[in-house]
């Protein structure tokens, strides 16, 4: 991650953590954007998204105590949107939405053994990657839709190199999908 992002996103919850309310607004310049990438990613709607935004911020105010600084913030962010837009999907389903949208997808002739075994799968393959910042870069790549730009930028080094890094942990998955249950 780039070191003057993740300096930001310490001095941030810092000042949440101290009770300054403009601790959120400098959150929000540097995070804001990120967070509703993920949760839309999770939600699949714009205005969903920016719900469960707004919602992930009273929880990073609300557990902020939890929080270790000096740990990566960015990640621990990350994974409070996706739970939070997780609990809203959850939510929608529970309360009997119907978005019909999604009847269109009903018969895609997948069965849910072929979906878990390809997540397994899927899993497997994010697992064995090595070292995380790799696992990181194609996750940004593939699961956050960044350019390699913006992973550069994230993570703090040259477009080449993430550039390299990528087609090395493509080639290697791919090499995974050839025969996935013994590599």
């Amino acid at each position: 991650m780039n070191g003057d992002l993740y300096e930001k996103i310490e001095y941030a919850l810092g000042q949440i953590a101290a009770g300054d309310p403009s601790g959120v607004d400098q959150l929000y310049e540097c995070m804001g954007k990120t967070m509703l990438f993920v949760a839309k990613g999770v939600v699949k709607d714009v205005f969903l998204a920016e719900d469960v935004v707004q919602e992930s911020f009273v929880k990073i105010v609300r557990y902020i105590g939890k929080y270790k600084p000096g740990t990566n913030g960015y990640a621990w962010i990350c994974r409070i949107v996706r739970n939070t837009a997780l609990n809203f999907l959850k939510r929608e389903k529970n309360v009997g939405t119907l978005n019909l949208d999604e009847f269109c997808h009903i018969s895609d002739g997948t069965d849910t053994e072929e979906r878990t075994a390809r997540h397994v799968l899927v899993e497997k393959m994010m697992d064995a990657l090595s070292p995380p910042v790799v696992r990181q870069m194609v996750y940004m790549k593939y699961f956050l839709d960044m350019s390699v730009r913006e992973i550069a930028k994230e993570v703090g080094r040259s477009k080449s190199y993430v550039s390299k890094e990528i087609l090395k942990a493509e080639a290697f998955m791919k090499k995974m999908l050839a025969d996935p249950w013994t590599n």
